[in-house]
């Protein structure tokens, strides 16, 4: 909850407001209040009750702030709370978050002066803004009920106030793109069109070329993609590991009597993969000749085992994982032709940061009882994390969260056991500042995804302009350009 309430303190502090509070309508003159700050910095009692309901409903009609001048004056824009004779808020600002019929807004007021000058959203007010209204889908998305019930360690739970009994419960928002085949789930826009082609020649024999760095899922994609086949053997040739001397023998196996060990026939791994897959792992690392044995094989759909004579049938799918860039590597054009009936490639781990919170998710749950809770701004580190060893990091990360022995994660735990400095007195040092710096790629992303690739939407919900967008895009490593994106 912690970087949800500094962003809000943030906005509190920007606009010099005495309270501020993050609020959702659940119907007419109910409220669900997600945090909240007054003047000292503590949580505001019983606050659903203290919230102007004309102003609320009034500020959330549109997409730009509105502020309420003199509102001590207007009888309209009193809360349910008020009483006469006590002191009323001078100023009331309310800015609108996401879409407006979800009915969320940052609530500010205070009983001194005359409000902010510029209460429009600048473009770090706006990224602020679209960071909390990030955590708020996630925590929406995860919903079932009246009162959530909280799984999910990349979903902790966000309210520190009871919520006012609702009727209904808040309507949850559509649920972030997930693209799943087999066991390989993921929450990226980047592979949701890859994943549904794949899903289309599932059940074909088909080639398919999986490409990207070490630790993205390739083997994991690849067991996926037999899993939805519907059946078979899945075999595995690991290319860079295979003796020259053993090619033969390995793929096609051996009739009794083919060399001095042989007192018996062994099958091949085309024999024991019939019917179903062979996956050739590190094909670029294959040798020359590993690589001519298997264009002979594909482009024949035959064999024949070492000193055998009978023609077989090599009835089984090909797939093959490279860690070689695409168009590039050590693979022969004329096998890449062949083994690239589907050309798959999986973006790095920092090119899709919610498969990361995935990944640890999955572990988590997987190895303990009750996981820990990630908090937000843990949440918002994982999000901007490099990733370098992609999928491994996440695991053994996961691993590190495990053996901590903590029941939740701040962003000072997780800086730590990420490998940074620890944080003197449980706050950051540089605040606001730092969640933002290390959420700001994220909440690019996610405006990008929302919009559909449209840069120009994107800069609209963000409150950019297209140059800062491209800007700050080159600055996090994000593709100017998708892989399948024309101009634009």
């Amino acid at each position: 909850m912690r970087g949800v309430e500094l962003l809000l303190r943030w906005i509190q502090q920007h606009h010099g407001a005495q309270r501020g509070l993050l609020v959702s309508a659940v119907e007419v003159g109910e409220y669900k209040v997600w945090c909240s700050r007054g003047a000292e910095g503590r949580k505001v009692p019983v606050a659903a009750t203290t919230i102007s309901h004309h102003a609320f409903e009034l500020g959330c009609a549109g997409k730009s702030p509105v502020l309420f001048k003199d509102a001590h004056l207007d009888r309209r824009l009193r809360s349910p709370s008020e009483k006469e004779g006590v002191q009323r808020a001078r100023w009331i600002l309310v800015i609108p978050l996401g879409k407006p019929a979800q009915r969320t807004a940052v609530y500010l007021d205070s009983r001194f002066g005359d409000g902010p000058e510029n209460q429009q959203s600048g473009s770090k007010q706006q990224m602020v803004l679209s960071l909390i209204d990030l955590i708020l889908e996630r925590e929406r998305s995860d919903s079932r009920a009246e009162t959530p019930e909280f799984t999910s360690v990349a979903d902790p739970p966000m309210s520190e106030e009871p919520a006012v009994v609702a009727k209904n419960p808040v309507a949850p928002l559509e649920p972030r793109i997930v693209s799943q085949i087999g066991n390989f789930i993921s929450h990226s826009s980047v592979l949701s069109k890859p994943i549904e082609e794949l899903k289309k020649i599932a059940l074909t024999r088909i080639s398919v070329l999986i490409e990207g760095e070490s630790g993205t899922g390739k083997d994991l994609l690849a067991r996926a993609i037999h899993q939805a086949s519907g059946g078979g053997e899945f075999m595995v040739l690991h290319c860079g590991t295979l003796n020259e001397s053993l090619i033969e023998v390995e793929l096609f196996g051996n009739e009794k009597g083919a060399f001095t060990d042989a007192d018996q026939q062994r099958p091949g791994l085309l024999d024991r993969a019939s019917g179903g897959t062979l996956l050739l792992d590190a094909i670029d690392e294959a040798s020359p000749a590993l690589q001519a044995a298997l264009l002979r094989v594909i482009d024949s759909g035959t064999y024949r085992r070492v000193a055998g004579t009978e023609e077989l049938v090599a009835d089984l799918r090909f797939l093959a994982c490279s860690s070689s860039d695409q168009g590039t590597g050590r693979i022969r054009q004329e096998l890449r032709y062949r083994l690239a009936g589907l050309e798959v490639h999986l973006p790095p781990l920092r090119n899709r940061p919610l498969d990361s919170l995935l990944i640890i998710d999955q572990h988590l749950t997987e190895e303990m009882v009750t996981p820990p809770l990630l908090e937000a701004d843990a949440q918002a580190l994982l999000l901007s994390h490099h990733w370098p060893g992609n999928g491994w990091d996440a695991v053994h990360l996961a691993r590190r969260i495990g053996a901590s022995g903590l029941s939740s994660i701040d962003g000072a735990s997780m800086q730590e056991l990420l490998g940074g400095s620890i944080l003197n007195s449980g706050e950051y040092s540089t605040g606001v500042k730092d969640v933002l710096g290390r959420a700001e790629r994220e909440v690019i992303m996610r405006a990008l995804e929302v919009a559909g690739g449209n840069k120009s939407e994107a800069c609209q919900a963000l409150g950019i302009s297209r140059r800062t967008l491209y800007r700050r895009m080159k600055k996090h490593g994000i593709p100017l350009k998708d892989p399948d994106e024309g101009a634009s």
